[in-house]
């Protein structure tokens, strides 16, 4: 009897063992609250834009611990040790984290009232994460907090200063933690800035304002901007041309900024700052866009015999266009010098290449490139990087290749490129004022909806795709709607 009791008891123990063990978290994901007794440590969301808590889902086998302690170094570069759970329910368990190591922290605050936390190594840095501050509860604004109901418990929970084991270290900047081919850079760059600011005022904003339009001129919307004037000007092949080299750029540009990790100016030195920027810096993706779309386009110009004074006027715009746009990307502190000559370069390369494919086999190349074929396989290739990788610009890239894919296959002809200049003028404003509507009807659309990363990456990656797929078509569809009504005319 003794020995049947003893077995029972043993059998009921292993088997309870193994049910709490296979049992399910009681949270869906886990976060860490880092602080130094008044301070919190938030990372921005690089996908929704907002502040949140380091932390997320639970992978498979791991305690709820292990996962706060895991995402608060993927997303804010900190070696954290779980302590106490502060709250728990279905979403998530929220516990107070101690870190291994002093907390680095810059003491220019910026204009919201945050301290900067440096963590370009942090694995998901330029992926997940756009960057990490240290505030106090009270100065986060609930519309930039991703969970306003766990924002309430913030701030009550540091109502009064707490003790804390973590420390923070203030600096002025991490100069000395940069290569040294970029101490060099900043040290030149900072100088620099100092002569300008002792300047009148009135010329400092007149500098920073004109960098800041030149540095828009390298983003990518300007350069959608230019497939547009090639598909209502010189047609779809020249187009497809245009955006094949956008989205080579793209890929090619992310891949390497991402092997290479090296951070932009003002990581080291946040003042630098005067504008948007996210990721890594090396190399510089707007200056090896420009490169090649300028260089594409030059050479496709030449290739349909455009008049000699229309190729001079271009190049003549496009260089020094090239170079202003890679100082202003150096002065407004979002890329170092050698991020521009690197990314000058590659686009050099990509367009030497392109102009010996072109001299060779001019009439197949274009063919290739205007072929439903060669951007169905670029789509597949780019959403299994896109997948693999988890990164939302290959994910945004290869919904536009899905666009390009599915126009091409509708249009089964090239569209008619009108001749009059209002005919023109119309299919283009047309377009630009689609793209415009669309674009503002998506955030406004994101602005209603929950800030998840999947609702945000998912509506955005639409809007790419059929955003893409009308501005091909639209092209067809106008200009022989226009035809059909002069000639009944």
């Amino acid at each position: 009897m003794n020995k049947f009791l003893a077995c029972f008891l043993l059998l009921s123990t292993f088997f309870s063992v193994s049910a709490f063990a296979n049992e399910a978290p009681l949270s869906r994901g886990a976060v860490c609250v880092v602080d130094d007794g008044f301070r919190i440590v938030l990372i921005e969301e690089l996908v929704t834009g907002k502040l949140s808590l380091p932390g997320g889902g639970i992978d498979q086998g791991e305690t709820l611990q292990q996962a706060a302690e895991r995402e608060t170094w993927e997303e804010a570069g900190l070696i954290v040790t779980a302590k106490e759970i502060l709250h728990q329910d279905e979403k998530a368990t929220i516990f107070r984290c101690v870190s291994n190591s002093d907390i680095v922290a810059f003491d220019l605050q910026t204009t919201d009232g945050f301290f900067r936390i440096p963590a370009w190594f942090a694995p998901h840095y330029g992926i997940e994460t756009e960057a990490v501050y240290l505030t106090e509860p009270y100065k986060i604004e609930p519309d930039k907090y991703r969970y306003p109901e766990q924002l309430d418990q913030l701030k009550s929970w540091f109502a009064k200063p707490l003790d804390s084991e973590n420390k923070v270290i203030w600096v002025t900047n991490l100069v000395e933690q940069a290569s040294g081919i970029h101490q060099y850079e900043l040290n030149l760059l900072m100088s620099l800035r100092e002569s300008i600011d002792a300047l009148p005022s009135i010329i400092n904003v007149a500098v920073k304002v004109f960098f800041t339009l030149i540095n828009e001129t390298g983003q990518e919307a300007f350069f959608y901007f230019l497939v547009v004037i090639a598909l209502v000007y010189f047609g779809r092949d020249l187009a497809l041309i245009l955006l094949f080299g956008i989205v080579f750029s793209i890929v090619l540009t992310e891949l390497a900024r991402q092997g290479l990790s090296l951070p932009r100016p003002f990581v080291y030195v946040p003042q630098l700052q005067l504008t948007w920027a996210n990721g890594f810096g090396m190399p510089s993706m707007q200056a090896m866009l420009s490169t090649v779309v300028y260089g594409t386009f030059y050479l496709a110009l030449k290739r349909k015999q455009v008049e000699e004074s229309t190729l001079k006027c271009f190049v003549q715009i496009c260089v020094p266009l090239l170079i202003i746009q890679s100082i202003a990307h150096v002065w407004l502190g979002v890329h170092f010098l050698s991020d521009v000559v690197v990314g000058i370069l590659l686009g050099v390369m990509v367009v030497f290449h392109f102009s010996n494919l072109q001299n060779k086999h001019g009439e197949l190349l274009y063919r290739v490139m205007g072929s439903i074929q060669l951007w169905l396989l670029m789509a597949i290739v780019i959403s299994g990087i896109a997948f693999v990788m988890f990164y939302m610009s290959y994910l945004y890239t290869a919904a536009i290749c899905w666009g390009a894919v599915l126009a091409i296959f509708l249009q089964k002809e090239p569209p008619l490129i009108l001749k009059t200049i209002k005919g023109r003028l119309i299919t283009f404003t047309s377009i630009v004022i689609l793209m415009i509507v669309f674009r503002f009807g998506t955030y406004e659309l994101l602005s209603v909806l929950p800030s998840g990363s999947v609702i945000v990456l998912t509506i955005k990656a639409i809007a790419n795709f059929v955003l893409m797929f009308l501005i091909i078509m639209f092209s067809g569809w106008i200009p022989k709607w226009l035809n059909n009504k002069e000639n009944k005319v």
